[in-house]
């Protein structure tokens, strides 16, 4: 009876090693597939999509991750094969580069450009404006015009 009760309970934990392990594997299939570009959505990823290609690329990053394949390796099986654009956030390295660089180099030459206009108007701003006696009377005169106008309505 107690041979009995050991060889059930360790089938009972195989079983939930097993299920376990499923598990695992395909929280690393979708892990892999989001960084992935579904080839018929192009839109979403390759875990997120649930055309027949993107189910394929699934199946195929099972496959490769049972046969004990990295993660880079399998991304580079994709670039391989589809280039770079299956990619849903691109390679920081060669031309790529720039897709990371240049939202930081524009927002630099904004501040540069905001910071010398900030500083003109401000140069501006103290500038002493010279108001001529001529002046000051076409103000009252305007002044005085406005106020009879308004005590008539």
């Amino acid at each position: 009876m107690k041979i009995l009760f050991k060889i059930c309970f360790c089938s009972l934990l195989f079983l939930a090693h097993l299920g376990l392990a499923q598990e695992i594997l395909e929280q690393r299939v979708f892990e892999i597939a989001r960084q992935l570009r579904c080839p018929v959505c192009r839109a979403e990823s390759a875990a997120d999509s649930s055309a027949e290609t993107s189910q394929e690329f699934r199946q195929i990053i099972q496959e490769q991750l049972e046969a004990g394949k990295s993660e880079a390796e399998i991304l580079a099986f994709f670039r391989e094969r589809y280039g770079d654009w299956i990619l849903l956030s691109p390679p920081k390295e060669g031309l790529h580069l720039l897709v990371w660089l240049l939202p930081i180099i524009a927002g630099l030459i904004a501040l540069i450009v905001l910071a010398m206009l900030m500083q003109r108007w401000l140069r501006k701003s103290r500038e002493h404006v010279v108001v001529s006696d001529q002046d000051r009377l076409e103000v009252g005169r305007a002044l005085e015009h406005f106020n009879n106008q308004k005590e008539q309505n």
